[in-house]
């Protein structure tokens, strides 16, 4: 019977595992750079034949073929730097661990001498498979939001770069290009390459900061796009509107960082507050339980 439950509690954490390392977000790899830069191309970089991923993402590129209707977060995986097909292996993974957990949990606790009713591994594990399947949509959605907060403030310090260059003479193509390249960071790779890609296909540097802007759904990439075309076209003088844009950014960050400070210190106060009712019943515990048993 020991074996049985030492059994059940590997089997139990390696699951455990296996969620925790699909939700977790992998980070940006070569390939995933290097098929933007190159967006003809629709197929990874190949990987040795016995690469776990190889196999995961072509069984997600089956699963997104079978089913087209399965709703996936294509600009907040693309701002993360994962492929959809992977991604939605990961799903497909997370819920069938989800739903075969409990059928082994009552299989070995069966082994212990522990039997509940079929009906109960059935409900929990469709149910634990349906989270389990939904959970990388939330998590990959809490990432991109806090990606693209980030991108967002490095942004706002590119377009003081582009600003100082073009105040030092440069054109706006020559601007855009060389800020990039004097940031660090992967906001700065990000739109390095996207100007890259631009320019080895023949388009305006702008034009390649748009696609960027789509692509992850930063609205502000869009205006810097429009600014530079503005003094790429027509020749304007757009410093005075690169440092206005920057400040409004750079304003809209505080405000957010104000906002989720105030949130956070609301609340705490349920925690202080449940805290602070249960330490009054700890002193009231002696007078109550004397009152109804007669100060004995």
């Amino acid at each position: 019977m020991n074996t049985a439950i030492v059994a059940a509690g590997v089997l139990i954490g390696l699951g455990c595992f296996l969620i925790l390392r699909e939700l977790v977000p992998a980070g940006t790899r070569l390939e995933a750079a290097l098929a933007r830069l190159a967006a003809a191309r629709d197929e990874p970089a190949p990987r040795p034949a016995g690469d776990s991923r190889t196999v995961r993402e072509r069984l997600g590129r089956r699963l997104r073929t079978a089913a087209p209707w399965l709703p996936i977060p294509v600009a907040d995986l693309a701002l993360l730097g994962q492929e959809p097909a992977g991604w939605l292996a990961s799903k497909i993974t997370c819920g069938l661990v989800g739903v075969a957990l409990p059928p082994l949990g009552c299989a070995f606790g069966a082994l212990a001498g522990v039997r509940l009713p079929w009906s109960i591994p059935v409900i929990v594990g469709l149910g634990l498979g349906v989270a389990l399947f939904c959970a990388p949509d939330l998590v990959t959605r809490v990432n991109a939001a806090e990606k693209r907060t980030d991108f967002r403030h490095a942004l706002s310090s590119y377009l003081d770069l582009v600003s100082l260059e073009r105040r030092a003479g440069a054109g706006p193509t020559e601007a855009l290009e060389s800020a990039a390249q004097i940031g660090g960071g992967w906001t700065f790779e990000r739109i390095a390459h996207a100007l890259d890609a631009a320019r080895a296909i023949g388009r305006p540097p702008w034009k390649g900061l748009a696609d960027l802007g789509e692509e992850t759904r930063v609205p502000e990439l869009a205006s810097l796009a429009d600014i530079a075309g503005v003094a790429g076209e027509e020749g304007g003088r757009v410093t005075d509107t690169l440092g206005a844009l920057a400040e409004s950014m750079r304003s809209e960050a505080r405000a957010a960082t104000r906002a989720k400070a105030a949130s956070q210190s609301t609340t705490m106060v349920v925690p202080i507050a449940m805290l602070a009712i249960g330490f009054i019943l700890l002193l009231a515990f002696p007078i109550l339980y004397r009152s109804f048993h007669g100060g004995t």
